[in-house]
């Protein structure tokens, strides 16, 4: 059913929609030497949720192949007794790639090829198929194919493969999964093995760290996190998308998912609903899940794990009214859910995480209404401050934020701060799909994300959060730059 023309523009216009403007369209340069390189990573495409490989390093050779396994590649890799040597491939665009996808070359940060609105996923796993058949090395005792080759250009880059992800595979991880899925591996022609990296959460990274990190405050930290954390639909299959969907989910991954792969912020929208008495997340005047529901897989975790979430309670779309009635409702119900693994306000922003565990408490409440937060100073802290750009294009998106974050780095303040590291689209451009939807416009930009805060954005980060996280570096990123901070 086409909805109401009026539905949605108040969507459009109530909701800070994260996207990105066509990458096509986008220019951008960026040479900044990636800090951790080398650096291999697999992630998952939002339109299509296509396994994905990105790669930098230095020590790149001419005829280094990238290959793709769903099995840890225990043995020697050797290539099968082909007449043609395994570098050639058999792709159609004279030898990069093997017809698995499109390749994203040969720079990390050049435009990859927007996918064919009309490839269903019949098309896609058709090709995913073929390319398999066309494989030319093995791994293991067994000679196992792999799953695909690729065949990068130069020392960094980023492919979008035609193998689609299991999506019940996220959903197994627990506290003990390092590694699940897929793996990743750049050989030499020999066959030697360069680097190998697979698909990953990181459920418990904070107690990990723990030596090196007890001692900062959050605002120290560099923090991976969600835009619209709540903004999901359970077993969501993007084929069906409507106008309506394409322009509010954010997220596929539920709350504890997303816990478990490693984020550590969740930025929730609450909307209130008189006629049940009831309280829902909510993406403006979307209404989405029953808050109760995100605020135990919260408790769930933290129970699980004993890591430390903030849950930044932010904007209050509907029911609310103008005075402070329903948020003195909203607080009790949230102290009611969560009383027994909330910190104390009292150990302020100022507190370390040590000081933090000291508590045997687990979840930071944060709320986005001053006048709130001095009413129930035992119960929610000052909210994490949101830096949204409201850019239109990948260029003004990285200019505001290196304004936005020179502003921040001269303050003296322990409040920890957000940056929305997304894009804004016109109402009018959602009216019309002028984008594609939000799952389109991540997968144009997230790859530029991840490139930015693998370079000279990580040092200066705080709170980073994103939309369909899962098609970017910014959890490993942010552990990589948190394993080198120290005291100050």
């Amino acid at each position: 059913m086409i909805p109401n023309l009026w539905i949605v523009i108040s969507v459009s216009v109530c909701l800070r929609i994260a996207c990105a403007e066509k990458a096509a369209n986008t220019e951008l340069q960026d040479d900044a030497r990636d800090m951790f390189e080398p650096r291999l990573a697999i992630t998952v495409s939002a339109k299509h949720h296509r396994v994905e490989v990105s790669w930098y390093y230095s020590h790149y050779e001419e005829g280094d192949i990238i290959v793709l396994t769903d099995e840890e590649p225990v043995g020697s890799f050797r290539r099968k007794n082909f007449d043609l040597p395994a570098w050639e491939g058999s792709g159609s665009d004279g030898g990069s790639g093997s017809g698995n996808g499109e390749l994203f070359e040969p720079n990390f940060l050049s435009v990859l090829p927007i996918s064919d609105p009309a490839s269903s996923y019949e098309d896609i796993a058709e090709r995913s198929r073929r390319s398999r058949d066309n494989v030319t090395w093995t791994y293991g005792p067994n000679s196992k194919d792999v799953l695909l080759e690729l065949f990068p250009q130069k020392k960094d880059g980023w492919v979008t493969t035609d193998i689609i992800l299991n999506r019940a595979l996220p959903k197994q991880v627990t506290k003990h999964t390092s590694c699940y899925g897929y793996w990743a591996t750049i050989l030499r022609q020999t066959g030697r093995t360069v680097l190998t990296r697979c698909m990953r959460a990181f459920p418990t990274w904070m107690n990990d760290l723990r030596g090196k990190i007890e001692k900062l405050r959050f605002k120290d930290l560099f923090l991976p996190g969600t835009h619209d954390s709540a903004s999901y639909t359970n077993n969501f299959h993007p084929s069906y998308d409507t106008i309506v969907s394409k322009y509010t989910l954010t997220q596929d991954d539920d709350i504890y998912t997303q816990l478990m792969h490693g984020i550590r912020y969740l930025d929730i929208r609450v909307g209130y609903y008189r006629a049940t008495k009831q309280f829902w997340a909510n993406h403006g005047i979307a209404r989405l899940h029953p808050l109760r529901d995100i605020l135990q897989q919260v408790k769930d975790f933290v129970k699980e794990t004993n890591e430390l979430v903030i849950v930044d309670i932010q904007e209050f779309p509907v029911g609310f009214g103008k005075t402070k009635d329903i948020h003195r409702l909203l607080v009790n119900f949230l102290h009611q859910e969560l009383g027994e693994v909330l910190v104390d306000p009292d150990i302020t922003w100022r507190g370390t995480l040590k000081d933090i565990w000291a508590t045997k408490r687990n979840v930071i409440l944060a709320y986005d209404k001053s006048s709130v937060v001095y009413e129930f100073g035992s119960i929610v802290f000052e909210s994490v401050e949101h830096k949204w750009p409201n850019r239109q294009t990948l260029d003004e998106l990285r200019k505001y934020l290196t304004f936005s974050r020179n502003q921040m780095q001269g303050s003296f303040g322990s409040r920890p701060w957000a940056e929305m590291a997304e894009l804004t689209p016109s109402a009018w451009g959602v009216i019309t799909d002028l984008y594609g939807g939000l799952r389109r416009m991540a997968d144009d930009v997230n790859r530029y994300v991840s490139r930015w805060y693998a370079s000279d954005f990580g040092m200066g980060a705080n709170v980073v959060a994103l939309d369909f996280y899962r098609g970017t570096t910014i959890i490993e990123t942010a552990l990589r730059w948190n394993s080198i901070k120290t005291v100050t």
